[in-house]
């Protein structure tokens, strides 16, 4: 038996018995949380089961829109239908990382959690996480395998976008062997990979390939190399669009002898944005926790308010007592 297949039944048993459903991810969606709420929203879909898909970010992000679903997502609303009968939350450890989408959650009971984050609340009834997992979507493919649906080239590029975004073309420490044997089952089914990495990493807009050039032009070092820090002020964030952008996240930790990176950003005043990444001596997620977010000992981030300058200054000094 499959190590999760207890709870994968479990979970969708309960599926089987509701209807209306609200099915969510975490703030500032990323690939894997648009191909896991999809690819849960296409479940449902296909058993005939009512639902809403309800992110907190301000609009949907362009890039995802190759993928099936993308125009059932309500983004940017707050005119909400409630309440809902039952919720799929998926890719997000806790109610906080959700926005509001968290406060049209029905009774825990009639909740289900699928993440492959580290535990931060328990706030569902079913709950199937993994940390060896490389993404979430590595997980739903498990149990919608085990559901019993008919896979298509639909499904598999639902699927194949999250493990390929959270494995970083597979190239990211994450990645493990069961990756690849799903990767390869699902372009059995018609799914491209070039295809999919093209929409993902390599659909950039001119303008914000001009600011990934500044970015770069413009990291620091700290900590004689084992850190660089890439800032992007407001000035420079009014012309981005965050999504296209994101990849400085990965360029800060490419520098040889860094151990950590940090892309911090000013999407508006006294507002800022920061992406952790580690080659693995330094825990990111315990610093990123420290200032109220989250994530992966490789890979983290958090949302603080403060000055840019400040918050730099704060997370080196925690960089330092940990290395």
């Amino acid at each position: 038996m499959e190590k999760n297949a207890p709870i994968h039944d479990e979970i969708l048993d309960f599926l089987r018995r509701q209807d209306n459903y609200l099915v969510t991810a975490h703030l500032s969606a990323d690939g894997d949380a648009y191909g896991a709420a999809l690819a849960m929203a296409y479940l449902l879909e296909k058993w005939g089961k009512r639902y809403e898909i309800i992110f907190h970010d301000r609009h949907k992000e362009e890039k995802y829109s190759y993928l099936w679903g993308w125009d059932k997502i309500r983004a940017g609303e707050r005119n909400w239908p409630q309440p809902f009968d039952a919720a799929i939350v998926v890719d997000v450890p806790s109610r906080s990382r959700m926005g509001d989408p968290a406060a049209l959650l029905p009774p825990p009971e009639r909740c289900v959690k699928i993440d492959h984050h580290p535990i931060e609340e328990e706030f569902t009834r079913y709950s199937l996480v993994d940390t060896s997992a490389s993404s979430t979507c590595q997980l739903i493919y498990d149990m919608l395998v085990r559901s019993g649906i008919e896979f298509d080239r639909v499904l598999a590029d639902l699927l194949l976008s999250g493990i390929m975004y959270d494995t970083g073309r597979f190239s990211f420490s994450n990645t493990n062997r069961r990756d690849f044997e799903i990767a390869a089952h699902l372009v059995s089914f018609g799914s491209q990979p070039n295809q999919i990495a093209t929409h993902l990493f390599f659909n950039h807009n001119f303008q914000s390939l001009k600011i990934l050039g500044y970015g770069l032009a413009n990291m620091e070092s700290y900590l004689d190399g084992k850190v660089c820090v890439i800032c992007l002020p407001l000035s420079i964030m009014e012309q981005a669009q965050q999504v296209d952008i994101d990849e400085l996240s990965n360029y800060s930790i490419a520098v040889k002898g860094a151990e950590v990176g940090l892309f911090i950003r000013q999407p508006e005043p006294g507002f800022v944005k920061v992406s952790f990444r580690s080659k693995g001596r330094v825990d990111v997620n315990k610093i990123a926790r420290l200032f109220g977010g989250g994530g992966h000992i490789h890979a983290a981030g958090c949302r603080v308010t403060g000055h840019p300058e400040e918050i730099k200054q704060k997370i080196i000094a925690e960089i330092r007592a940990q290395l």
